[in-house]
């Protein structure tokens, strides 16, 4: 976890207010730019939605263990400049763009199709968001996924024992139901992208099988990390989440 009080805090100006007419905050609210005093190293801070900090922490930490372009990211210790006790800060990538995602060199073919399974994968409920810096592909804002796009399995998980085990089970079987239906014969995207059907097939299957890489010590130190932030039994649910998808990968 990150110690807030080794940040400076100032309003984010978010790009899009610009580009977008009638534009004002994003599904994540409001945002931060927060800068490590000693490093000088620029973080964008999600704070204003508690269920957003650990699906973008998860995810990322996901992409990572995919070998995929990542910036990282670390839940932050609460701060009053804050306007929840459950905050992410994510790693500003200088020099990120978009760019034409039919017209991607081949060198970053894998990485294009890696960015799309991760998101299928982890059921992100929003727009897939992608942009070009350093010679590679990153896909970022995950703060709509997992199939947790409110706080409602967070207040389950701090009333009582018996109401977090159900809500995480409501939660388990959607996004199990989710899982069900990915199927990585997609031939519409690989012409959308200009690449070969089977091409798009063999690297989506190979960047989701290195999943199964991820060991139970490796999800227990995700885990722990939950742990320092949120209640009891919403740290369960993520290591349920990687497991299913262990699960999903094995019979590919």
């Amino acid at each position: 976890m990150l110690d807030s009080s080794n940040l400076l805090f100032e309003d984010y100006h978010d790009t899009r207010v610009k580009n977008r007419p009638g534009f004002t905050v994003g599904r994540s609210g409001p945002l931060k730019l927060a800068i490590e005093q000693e490093t000088g190293t620029k973080y964008i801070v999600k704070h204003t939605y508690p269920h957003n900090a650990a699906n973008e922490y998860v995810a990322m930490w996901l992409a990572d263990k995919m070998l995929l372009p990542a910036p990282r990211t670390y839940l932050l210790s609460p701060c009053d400049q804050l306007n929840s006790n459950y905050a992410v800060a994510i790693e500003y990538i200088e020099g990120m763009k978009g760019f034409d995602k039919t017209n991607v060199p081949e060198l970053l073919h894998n990485e294009l199709i890696g960015q799309f399974i991760l998101n299928w994968m982890i059921a992100t409920d929003d727009s897939l968001q992608l942009g070009c810096a350093n010679d590679h592909i990153y896909s970022y804002d995950f703060s709509e996924a997992f199939c947790v796009t409110n706080n409602s399995l967070l207040r389950s998980c701090m009333r009582s024992e018996e109401t977090c085990v159900e809500s995480l089970i409501r939660h388990m079987q959607e996004f199990k139901r989710h899982l069900s239906f990915i199927d990585f014969d997609i031939p519409g995207l690989a012409r959308e992208f200009h690449i070969s059907p089977d091409k798009q097939k063999n690297v989506m299957i190979s960047t989701a099988k290195r999943i199964l890489d991820i060991t139970e010590d490796d999800i227990a130190a995700m885990t722990d990390e939950l742990g320092l932030m949120y209640p009891v039994g919403y740290d369960v649910y993520y290591e349920k989440c990687i497991e299913a998808m262990k699960e999903k990968m094995k019979d590919v």
